[in-house]
Protein backbone atom coordinates (compact mmCIF):
# COMPACT_ATOMS: atom_id res chain seq x y z
CA UNK A 1 0.00 0.00 0.00
CA UNK A 2 1.10 3.33 -1.15
CA UNK A 3 2.32 5.72 1.87
CA UNK A 4 -0.78 8.81 2.15
CA UNK A 5 -0.11 12.11 1.07
CA UNK A 6 -1.56 15.28 1.80
CA UNK A 7 -3.36 17.33 -0.84
CA UNK A 8 -5.55 19.07 0.92
CA UNK A 9 -6.93 22.66 0.80
CA UNK A 10 -6.12 25.11 3.20
CA UNK A 11 -8.90 24.87 5.35
CA UNK A 12 -7.20 21.32 7.08
CA UNK A 13 -5.42 21.64 9.95
CA UNK A 14 -2.96 18.90 11.19
CA UNK A 15 -3.41 17.10 7.61
CA UNK A 16 0.02 15.30 8.17
CA UNK A 17 -1.01 14.42 11.95
CA UNK A 18 -4.35 12.89 10.48
CA UNK A 19 -3.08 10.88 7.97
CA UNK A 20 -0.26 9.08 10.04
CA UNK A 21 -3.43 8.34 12.63
CA UNK A 22 -6.25 7.47 10.04
CA UNK A 23 -4.15 6.44 7.19
CA UNK A 24 -6.14 6.12 3.68
CA UNK A 25 -9.45 6.47 5.60
CA UNK A 26 -8.36 10.20 5.90
CA UNK A 27 -6.30 10.36 2.22
CA UNK A 28 -9.71 10.04 0.79
CA UNK A 29 -11.20 12.18 3.17
CA UNK A 30 -8.74 14.62 2.31
CA UNK A 31 -9.71 14.32 -1.49
CA UNK A 32 -13.18 14.53 -1.11
CA UNK A 33 -13.35 18.14 0.13
CA UNK A 34 -13.00 18.58 -3.34
CA UNK A 35 -15.15 16.42 -4.88
CA UNK A 36 -19.00 17.18 -5.61
CA UNK A 37 -22.16 15.44 -6.60
CA UNK A 38 -21.14 15.20 -10.54
CA UNK A 39 -24.98 13.63 -11.05
CA UNK A 40 -26.93 16.43 -9.45
CA UNK A 41 -24.83 19.22 -10.50
CA UNK A 42 -25.25 18.22 -13.99
CA UNK A 43 -29.23 17.59 -12.96
CA UNK A 44 -29.10 21.39 -12.02
CA UNK A 45 -27.45 22.60 -15.09
CA UNK A 46 -29.84 21.02 -17.36
CA UNK A 47 -32.44 22.62 -14.73
CA UNK A 48 -31.12 26.44 -15.05
CA UNK A 49 -31.07 25.73 -18.74
CA UNK A 50 -34.94 24.72 -19.29
CA UNK A 51 -35.85 26.95 -16.79
CA UNK A 52 -36.12 26.22 -12.63
CA UNK A 53 -40.14 25.41 -12.91
CA UNK A 54 -40.11 23.38 -16.05
CA UNK A 55 -36.89 21.62 -14.78
CA UNK A 56 -38.35 21.23 -11.13
CA UNK A 57 -41.86 19.80 -11.99
CA UNK A 58 -40.20 17.15 -14.24
CA UNK A 59 -37.85 16.05 -11.51
CA UNK A 60 -41.34 16.08 -8.58
CA UNK A 61 -42.63 13.84 -11.92
CA UNK A 62 -40.07 11.55 -12.02
CA UNK A 63 -40.31 11.34 -8.17
CA UNK A 64 -43.48 10.60 -7.77
CA UNK A 65 -44.15 8.49 -11.36
CA UNK A 66 -40.85 7.24 -12.28
CA UNK A 67 -38.45 7.94 -15.18
CA UNK A 68 -40.45 5.97 -17.53
CA UNK A 69 -42.77 8.83 -17.47
CA UNK A 70 -40.47 11.41 -18.09
CA UNK A 71 -40.52 12.20 -22.38
CA UNK A 72 -38.14 13.49 -23.55
CA UNK A 73 -35.76 13.94 -19.88
CA UNK A 74 -32.02 15.14 -20.00
CA UNK A 75 -29.58 12.53 -20.08
CA UNK A 76 -28.86 14.08 -16.39
CA UNK A 77 -32.28 13.17 -15.34
CA UNK A 78 -32.34 9.52 -16.73
CA UNK A 79 -29.13 9.12 -14.77
CA UNK A 80 -29.98 10.69 -11.67
CA UNK A 81 -33.51 7.84 -11.87
CA UNK A 82 -31.18 5.14 -12.37
CA UNK A 83 -29.06 5.68 -9.51
CA UNK A 84 -32.39 6.32 -7.16
CA UNK A 85 -34.29 3.05 -8.83
CA UNK A 86 -31.18 0.52 -8.03
CA UNK A 87 -31.11 -0.21 -4.56
CA UNK A 88 -27.51 -0.81 -3.36
CA UNK A 89 -26.39 -4.41 -3.12
CA UNK A 90 -25.53 -3.90 0.43
CA UNK A 91 -29.09 -2.56 1.50
CA UNK A 92 -30.87 -4.50 3.67
CA UNK A 93 -34.89 -3.74 4.06
CA UNK A 94 -35.56 -5.26 6.95
CA UNK A 95 -32.16 -3.56 9.05
CA UNK A 96 -33.70 -0.09 7.50
CA UNK A 97 -37.10 -0.37 9.10
CA UNK A 98 -35.36 -1.59 12.38
CA UNK A 99 -33.20 1.14 12.33
CA UNK A 100 -36.51 3.72 11.36
CA UNK A 101 -38.21 2.12 14.54
CA UNK A 102 -35.41 2.44 16.69
CA UNK A 103 -34.81 6.06 15.70
CA UNK A 104 -38.52 7.28 15.78
CA UNK A 105 -39.23 6.18 19.66
CA UNK A 106 -37.44 9.52 21.31
CA UNK A 107 -38.12 12.33 18.80
CA UNK A 108 -37.90 14.86 21.59
CA UNK A 109 -34.42 13.56 22.99
CA UNK A 110 -33.15 13.95 19.36
CA UNK A 111 -34.50 17.31 18.98
CA UNK A 112 -32.37 18.35 21.60
CA UNK A 113 -29.46 16.41 20.14
CA UNK A 114 -29.87 18.11 16.79
CA UNK A 115 -29.46 21.93 17.68
CA UNK A 116 -27.27 22.08 21.14
CA UNK A 117 -25.05 18.78 19.86
CA UNK A 118 -24.88 18.13 16.27
CA UNK A 119 -25.19 21.68 14.97
CA UNK A 120 -23.21 23.13 17.23
CA UNK A 121 -20.48 20.70 17.00
CA UNK A 122 -20.38 21.29 13.18
CA UNK A 123 -20.39 25.00 13.77
CA UNK A 124 -16.99 24.75 15.07
CA UNK A 125 -15.52 24.20 11.74
CA UNK A 126 -15.29 27.98 9.82
CA UNK A 127 -14.30 26.73 6.39
CA UNK A 128 -17.63 23.95 6.34
CA UNK A 129 -20.44 26.90 7.33
CA UNK A 130 -18.94 29.19 5.26
CA UNK A 131 -21.76 28.25 2.43
CA UNK A 132 -23.90 29.15 4.72
CA UNK A 133 -22.05 32.45 5.39
CA UNK A 134 -22.36 33.77 1.90
CA UNK A 135 -26.54 32.45 1.67
CA UNK A 136 -26.87 33.11 5.03
CA UNK A 137 -30.44 31.42 4.87
CA UNK A 138 -29.90 29.80 8.22
CA UNK A 139 -29.39 33.81 10.48
CA UNK A 140 -31.91 35.17 8.58
CA UNK A 141 -34.71 32.68 8.15
CA UNK A 142 -33.36 30.24 10.83
CA UNK A 143 -36.51 29.31 12.38
CA UNK A 144 -37.82 28.20 8.43
CA UNK A 145 -34.21 26.53 7.73
CA UNK A 146 -34.54 24.28 10.95
CA UNK A 147 -38.57 23.37 10.73
CA UNK A 148 -37.26 22.54 6.35
CA UNK A 149 -34.77 20.04 8.04
CA UNK A 150 -36.80 18.86 10.45
CA UNK A 151 -39.44 18.27 7.73
CA UNK A 152 -36.88 16.33 5.90
CA UNK A 153 -35.97 14.19 8.49
CA UNK A 154 -39.16 12.61 9.97
CA UNK A 155 -40.44 11.90 6.55
CA UNK A 156 -37.54 10.01 5.61
CA UNK A 157 -36.34 8.27 9.24
CA UNK A 158 -39.79 6.70 10.01
CA UNK A 159 -40.67 3.53 9.13
CA UNK A 160 -40.89 3.04 5.07
CA UNK A 161 -40.10 6.49 4.40
CA UNK A 162 -37.51 5.60 2.12
CA UNK A 163 -39.54 3.47 0.31
CA UNK A 164 -38.76 4.23 -3.83
CA UNK A 165 -42.33 6.32 -3.44
CA UNK A 166 -42.11 6.89 -0.40
CA UNK A 167 -42.37 10.87 0.50
CA UNK A 168 -38.91 10.32 2.74
CA UNK A 169 -36.88 9.54 0.02
CA UNK A 170 -38.61 12.27 -2.22
CA UNK A 171 -37.27 14.74 0.12
CA UNK A 172 -34.20 13.22 0.68
CA UNK A 173 -33.19 13.44 -3.24
CA UNK A 174 -34.68 17.02 -3.21
CA UNK A 175 -32.27 17.65 -0.43
CA UNK A 176 -29.60 16.46 -2.95
CA UNK A 177 -30.89 18.72 -5.37
CA UNK A 178 -30.95 21.75 -3.14
CA UNK A 179 -27.26 21.46 -2.40
CA UNK A 180 -26.12 21.05 -6.11
CA UNK A 181 -28.38 24.57 -6.49
CA UNK A 182 -26.37 26.06 -3.91
CA UNK A 183 -23.09 24.54 -5.24
CA UNK A 184 -23.81 26.05 -8.43
CA UNK A 185 -24.92 29.31 -6.93
CA UNK A 186 -21.90 30.13 -5.60
CA UNK A 187 -19.56 28.62 -8.10
CA UNK A 188 -21.69 30.78 -10.75
CA UNK A 189 -22.15 34.24 -8.92
CA UNK A 190 -20.60 34.54 -5.11
CA UNK A 191 -16.70 34.64 -4.50
CA UNK A 192 -15.18 31.15 -3.38
CA UNK A 193 -11.58 29.91 -2.48
CA UNK A 194 -11.50 27.02 -3.66
CA UNK A 195 -7.68 26.70 -2.80
CA UNK A 196 -8.35 27.30 0.99
CA UNK A 197 -11.66 26.20 1.19
CA UNK A 198 -12.04 23.03 -1.08
CA UNK A 199 -15.28 22.62 -2.96
CA UNK A 200 -19.06 24.32 -1.92
CA UNK A 201 -20.62 21.52 0.31
CA UNK A 202 -18.01 18.92 -1.17
CA UNK A 203 -18.20 15.33 -0.47
CA UNK A 204 -16.24 15.42 3.08
CA UNK A 205 -18.77 17.89 4.51
CA UNK A 206 -21.25 15.85 3.35
CA UNK A 207 -20.55 12.58 4.62
CA UNK A 208 -20.12 14.37 8.12
CA UNK A 209 -23.22 15.70 8.10
CA UNK A 210 -24.38 12.04 8.32
CA UNK A 211 -22.72 12.15 11.58
CA UNK A 212 -25.30 14.70 12.99
CA UNK A 213 -28.36 12.47 12.56
CA UNK A 214 -27.20 9.12 13.45
CA UNK A 215 -23.83 8.76 15.74
CA UNK A 216 -24.35 12.29 17.69
CA UNK A 217 -28.45 11.55 18.71
CA UNK A 218 -27.25 8.04 19.33
CA UNK A 219 -24.38 9.23 21.70
CA UNK A 220 -27.32 12.18 23.51
CA UNK A 221 -29.78 9.19 23.97
CA UNK A 222 -27.29 7.25 25.97
CA UNK A 223 -26.60 10.44 27.96
CA UNK A 224 -30.01 10.80 28.99
CA UNK A 225 -30.13 7.15 29.96
CA UNK A 226 -31.64 6.02 26.44
CA UNK A 227 -29.52 2.39 25.81
CA UNK A 228 -29.86 0.59 22.52
CA UNK A 229 -28.68 -2.80 21.68
CA UNK A 230 -26.08 -3.49 18.84
CA UNK A 231 -28.37 -4.60 16.56
CA UNK A 232 -30.51 -1.48 17.20
CA UNK A 233 -27.33 1.14 16.95
CA UNK A 234 -26.03 -1.12 13.56
CA UNK A 235 -29.61 -0.20 11.96
CA UNK A 236 -29.59 3.14 12.61
CA UNK A 237 -26.41 3.06 11.20
CA UNK A 238 -27.52 1.33 8.21
CA UNK A 239 -29.94 3.67 7.83
CA UNK A 240 -28.27 6.59 7.62
CA UNK A 241 -25.89 4.95 5.26
CA UNK A 242 -28.66 4.74 2.43
CA UNK A 243 -29.51 8.25 3.71
CA UNK A 244 -26.07 9.34 2.22
CA UNK A 245 -26.34 6.93 -0.39
CA UNK A 246 -29.70 8.70 -2.45
CA UNK A 247 -27.43 12.35 -1.34
CA UNK A 248 -25.12 11.44 -3.36
CA UNK A 249 -22.47 10.85 -0.83
CA UNK A 250 -19.71 8.93 -2.25
CA UNK A 251 -19.16 5.25 -1.52
CA UNK A 252 -15.54 5.87 -0.53
CA UNK A 253 -16.34 8.23 1.92
CA UNK A 254 -19.92 6.97 2.66
CA UNK A 255 -19.83 5.18 5.94
CA UNK A 256 -20.92 2.06 6.74
CA UNK A 257 -20.48 0.79 10.80
CA UNK A 258 -20.59 2.28 14.07
CA UNK A 259 -16.54 2.47 13.51
CA UNK A 260 -16.67 4.05 10.82
CA UNK A 261 -19.18 7.05 11.55
CA UNK A 262 -17.16 7.14 14.80
CA UNK A 263 -13.86 7.73 12.90
CA UNK A 264 -15.21 10.11 10.28
CA UNK A 265 -16.20 12.39 13.19
CA UNK A 266 -12.82 12.28 14.22
CA UNK A 267 -11.37 13.07 11.34
CA UNK A 268 -14.05 16.09 10.75
CA UNK A 269 -12.57 17.03 13.90
CA UNK A 270 -9.02 16.83 13.64
CA UNK A 271 -8.48 18.19 10.51
CA UNK A 272 -11.13 21.40 11.01
CA UNK A 273 -10.31 25.00 10.75
CA UNK A 274 -10.68 27.37 13.35
CA UNK A 275 -14.30 28.69 14.43
CA UNK A 276 -14.98 31.75 12.19
CA UNK A 277 -17.32 35.32 13.46
CA UNK A 278 -20.39 33.52 11.43
CA UNK A 279 -19.67 29.89 13.32
CA UNK A 280 -20.57 32.07 16.70
CA UNK A 281 -23.28 34.16 15.01
CA UNK A 282 -24.84 30.59 13.62
CA UNK A 283 -24.72 29.23 17.25
CA UNK A 284 -25.82 32.36 18.81
CA UNK A 285 -28.93 32.19 16.81
CA UNK A 286 -29.38 28.76 17.15
CA UNK A 287 -29.39 28.72 20.89
CA UNK A 288 -30.93 32.03 21.63
CA UNK A 289 -33.71 31.58 19.19
CA UNK A 290 -34.68 28.92 17.18
CA UNK A 291 -33.93 26.56 19.93
CA UNK A 292 -36.32 28.05 22.60
CA UNK A 293 -38.85 29.00 19.94
CA UNK A 294 -39.08 25.43 18.51
CA UNK A 295 -39.41 24.10 22.31
CA UNK A 296 -41.81 25.97 23.17
CA UNK A 297 -44.14 24.56 20.02
CA UNK A 298 -43.44 21.20 21.49
CA UNK A 299 -44.67 22.83 24.86
CA UNK A 300 -48.96 22.92 24.71
CA UNK A 301 -50.29 25.10 27.27
CA UNK A 302 -46.61 25.16 29.21
CA UNK A 303 -45.47 27.49 26.03
CA UNK A 304 -44.86 30.68 27.29
CA UNK A 305 -42.64 28.82 30.69
CA UNK A 306 -40.76 26.86 28.26
CA UNK A 307 -39.30 29.60 26.02
CA UNK A 308 -38.01 31.53 28.95
CA UNK A 309 -36.55 28.50 30.28
CA UNK A 310 -35.48 27.66 27.11
CA UNK A 311 -32.33 29.46 26.19
CA UNK A 312 -30.18 29.06 29.59
CA UNK A 313 -31.21 25.00 28.90
CA UNK A 314 -30.30 25.26 25.71
CA UNK A 315 -26.30 26.88 26.79
CA UNK A 316 -26.10 24.20 28.98
CA UNK A 317 -27.20 21.26 27.22
CA UNK A 318 -25.23 22.17 24.17
CA UNK A 319 -21.97 22.66 26.42
CA UNK A 320 -22.81 19.25 28.07
CA UNK A 321 -22.96 17.74 24.61
CA UNK A 322 -19.96 19.20 22.87
CA UNK A 323 -17.38 19.93 25.67
CA UNK A 324 -15.92 22.77 27.60
CA UNK A 325 -13.50 23.80 24.65
CA UNK A 326 -16.01 23.75 21.93
CA UNK A 327 -18.16 25.35 23.68
CA UNK A 328 -15.91 28.02 25.19
CA UNK A 329 -14.59 28.87 21.46
CA UNK A 330 -18.35 29.29 19.95
CA UNK A 331 -19.22 31.63 23.41
CA UNK A 332 -21.68 29.04 24.96
CA UNK A 333 -22.72 30.07 28.44
CA UNK A 334 -21.58 27.84 31.38
CA UNK A 335 -24.66 27.32 33.55
CA UNK A 336 -26.34 24.06 35.34
CA UNK A 337 -28.09 23.20 32.92
CA UNK A 338 -25.22 21.27 31.78
CA UNK A 339 -25.87 19.00 34.45
CA UNK A 340 -29.59 17.99 33.06
CA UNK A 341 -28.45 14.81 31.38
CA UNK A 342 -26.46 13.48 34.35
CA UNK A 343 -29.38 13.89 36.82
CA UNK A 344 -32.17 12.55 34.46
CA UNK A 345 -30.53 9.41 33.13
CA UNK A 346 -30.56 7.02 35.87
CA UNK A 347 -34.92 7.40 35.75
CA UNK A 348 -35.20 7.66 32.27
CA UNK A 349 -32.99 4.50 31.99
CA UNK A 350 -35.27 2.96 34.49
CA UNK A 351 -38.28 3.35 32.82
CA UNK A 352 -37.06 2.93 29.39
CA UNK A 353 -35.90 -0.67 30.36
CA UNK A 354 -39.27 -1.73 31.99
CA UNK A 355 -41.11 -0.25 28.72
CA UNK A 356 -38.85 -2.87 26.96
CA UNK A 357 -40.54 -5.74 29.22
CA UNK A 358 -43.92 -4.85 27.87
CA UNK A 359 -44.45 -6.80 24.58
CA UNK A 360 -46.86 -3.92 22.82
CA UNK A 361 -45.30 -0.82 24.45
CA UNK A 362 -42.25 -0.37 21.97
CA UNK A 363 -45.19 -0.22 19.20
CA UNK A 364 -47.17 1.70 20.90
CA UNK A 365 -44.83 4.25 21.46
CA UNK A 366 -43.55 4.69 18.17
CA UNK A 367 -47.11 5.53 17.45
CA UNK A 368 -47.05 8.05 20.10
CA UNK A 369 -43.74 9.42 18.79
CA UNK A 370 -45.07 9.83 15.80
CA UNK A 371 -47.98 11.88 16.44
CA UNK A 372 -46.24 13.99 18.44
CA UNK A 373 -43.87 14.57 15.68
CA UNK A 374 -46.41 15.56 12.79
CA UNK A 375 -48.49 17.78 15.89
CA UNK A 376 -45.00 19.64 16.52
CA UNK A 377 -44.44 20.15 12.64
CA UNK A 378 -48.07 21.03 12.01
CA UNK A 379 -47.83 23.61 14.99
CA UNK A 380 -44.30 24.99 13.72
CA UNK A 381 -45.71 25.48 10.42
CA UNK A 382 -48.53 27.76 11.74
CA UNK A 383 -46.71 29.94 13.63
CA UNK A 384 -44.59 30.41 10.80
CA UNK A 385 -46.85 30.88 8.43
CA UNK A 386 -44.98 28.47 5.94
CA UNK A 387 -47.04 26.01 3.65
CA UNK A 388 -44.16 24.44 2.28
CA UNK A 389 -41.80 21.42 3.49
CA UNK A 390 -38.26 22.39 1.30
CA UNK A 391 -37.02 25.28 0.58
CA UNK A 392 -37.38 24.29 -3.45
CA UNK A 393 -40.92 24.46 -2.84
CA UNK A 394 -40.81 28.14 -1.85
CA UNK A 395 -39.01 31.56 -3.60
CA UNK A 396 -36.10 32.98 -2.72
CA UNK A 397 -33.62 30.26 -2.87
CA UNK A 398 -31.34 28.82 -5.55
CA UNK A 399 -33.27 25.91 -6.06
CA UNK A 400 -36.85 27.65 -5.09
CA UNK A 401 -39.72 27.58 -7.65
CA UNK A 402 -41.17 30.78 -6.86
CA UNK A 403 -38.07 32.68 -8.19
CA UNK A 404 -37.77 30.29 -11.72
CA UNK A 405 -36.79 32.73 -14.36
CA UNK A 406 -35.00 35.55 -11.63
CA UNK A 407 -31.41 35.73 -11.29
CA UNK A 408 -30.00 34.14 -7.96
CA UNK A 409 -30.34 36.15 -4.97
CA UNK A 410 -28.11 36.48 -2.12
CA UNK A 411 -30.58 35.81 0.69
CA UNK A 412 -29.75 31.83 0.24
Amino acid sequence: MSTPTSSAPGRVSRPEEVLARYGERAQVFLEALGWGDPVADAVVADVVEMGRGEGMRMVRRGLAEGVESLEGAPASFVRLFEEIDRRPEWLRHELLEEGARAYCRHPLVIGLALGPASLVGSYVNGAAVEPLALTRRFTDQGQVRTFETASWLWAAARPGGLERFAPGLAATVRVRLIHAFVRHHILTGLPWDAAELGHPINQADSAYTLIEFSLIPLRVMRSFGIRHTAREREAVYHLFRYVGHLMGVDERVLPRTEEEFTELERIYHLTGSQPSDYSRELVAELLDTIMPESLADQSGALAPLVRRLARPLAHGLSRAFTGDRTADLLHVERNAWRHLPALLAPPVFLVNELQRLIPSEPDRKLRRSLDFVDAATAATAARLGVSHDLVDAAGGHPAGTGGAGSPPVRRG
